[in-house]
C-alpha cells in the first residue's frame, strides 16, 4: 500500500497543464508602480526627456508586455483576457477606471483649494467632502429601490455620467470668493453622480460575468477604479503644477502673506479651473461610452458565457 507521502499516493500534487505557469502578481505590480512614477515625476521632478523618466517609461512598457503575456500563459490568470470579449465587462472596466480618475480631482484637490485659497484648516477642509459622501450613500439607497421597479443599470450609468459632468463644469467656475455653501452644493452633486456610477457599474459587471468568475470580475473592476484614481491624481497634480503661474509654488502658498498670497491664490484657482475642465473631459468620455451598455440585464445562463474561461 503506497504511503500518503509517496508521489504515487492519493495526496500527490496535481500536475500543471503543459506550457502553463501559475499566475504571479509581479508584472502587474511592476506595471502599476512604474506607471505611477512616470505620471508623478514627469515634468514635475524630472523632464519628460530625462533618462529617469524615459527609463521608467521603458520599464512600464516592458512590465505591461510581461503582464499581458502572463494573462495568456498562466494556468489561472488573475485577469483572464477572455473577459474583455464581453462588451459589458470591457465597457464596465473602462468607465470605472475613468470614474476613478475623475474622483481624484474632487477628493484631493477641493481640500487643497480650500486650504490654499480660502485659508481653511485641513481638518475643516476635509468636512467639505461630507456632502459628496452623503450624495453617494443616498443614491445607493434610491437606486436600489428604483432597480427593483425596473430601472436598468444603463440608465443610472448614463445619468450618473451626465450629472458628474455637470458638477465638474460648475467646479470649473470656482473663484477665490465663491460662496462655501455653493461649493458644498457642487460636491453634493458630484456625490449624486458618482453614487450612480460606482454601484451600478459593479452590478453591470457582476450581471455579465460568468458565475464562476464573479469574484475575479468584482476584483478587476475595483482594480481599474483604484488604478484610475492613482493615475488621475498624479496627472491632475502634474497639470496643476505646470499651469500654476504665481509666486513660488503651490506648496508654498500657505506661507505667503499680503499681495503675494492674493496673487498666488488667484493663480492657483485659475489652474484648478483647468484641472476641473480636464475632469469634465474625462466624464464626457464616460458619457459617450455609457449608451453602449445593454438596455437590459444580460442573461445569466452559463451556456451564453462559456467563452469567458480562464
Amino acid at each position: 500500500m503506497p504511503s500518503p507521502r509517496s508521489p504515487s499516493g492519493p495526496f500527490r500534487p496535481a500536475r500543471r497543464p503543459c506550457g502553463r505557469v501559475p499566475d504571479r502578481r509581479g508584472p502587474r505590480a511592476a506595471f502599476s508602480t512604474t506607471l505611477l512614477l512616470v505620471t508623478e515625476w514627469g515634468a514635475e521632478q524630472y523632464a519628460w526627456s530625462s533618462p529617469r523618466v524615459l527609463g521608467l517609461a521603458l520599464a512600464c512598457a516592458g512590465a505591461l508586455g510581461l503582464f499581458l503575456r502572463r494573462r495568456f500563459t498562466a494556468a489561472e490568470p488573475i485577469l483572464p483576457p477572455a473577459m474583455f470579449r464581453v462588451p459589458e465587462l470591457r465597457l464596465g472596466f473602462a468607465i470605472q477606471g475613468l470614474t476613478g480618475a475623475a474622483m481624484a480631482g474632487a477628493m484631493y484637490y477641493v481640500p487643497i483649494y480650500l486650504q490654499v485659497a480660502r485659508g481653511i484648516t485641513s481638518s475643516s477642509a476635509g468636512l467639505f467632502l461630507v456632502p459628496m459622501a452623503l450624495g453617494i450613500a443616498a443614491v445607493g439607497i434610491v437606486a436600489g429601490r428604483l432597480t427593483e421597479r425596473g430601472w436598468s443599470e444603463r440608465t443610472f450609468v448614463i445619468s450618473g455620467a451626465a450629472v458628474t459632468l455637470t458638477a465638474f463644469l460648475l467646479l470649473a467656475t470656482t473663484e477665490s470668493d465663491t460662496p462655501l455653501w455653493w461649493l458644498r452644493a457642487e460636491l453634493l452633486l458630484v456625490g449624486i453622480g458618482f453614487g450612480q456610477l460606482l454601484g451600478r457599474l459593479i452590478q453591470v459587471v457582476q450581471d455579465a460575468a460568468p458565475r464562476h468568475q464573479l469574484g475575479v470580475a468584482t476584483t478587476a473592476v475595483r482594480f481599474f477604479q483604484t488604478l484610475g484614481t492613482a493615475v488621475g491624481a498624479a496627472l491632475f497634480g502634474t497639470l496643476l503644477g505646470r499651469l500654476y503661474d504665481g509666486p513660488g509654488d503651490v506648496g508654498a502658498l500657505s506661507s505667503l502673506r499680503g499681495a503675494a498670497h492674493t496673487a498666488g491664490a488667484g493663480a492657483h484657482v485659475s489652474a484648478m479651473d483647468a484641472v476641473y475642465l480636464c475632469g469634465t473631459g474625462v466624464m464626457a468620455v464616460c458619457l459617450l461610452l455609457a449608451p453602449c451598455l445593454p438596455k437590459s440585464r444580460p442573461a445569466r445562463p452559463e451556456s451564453a458565457r462559456e467563452a469567458v474561461t480562464a
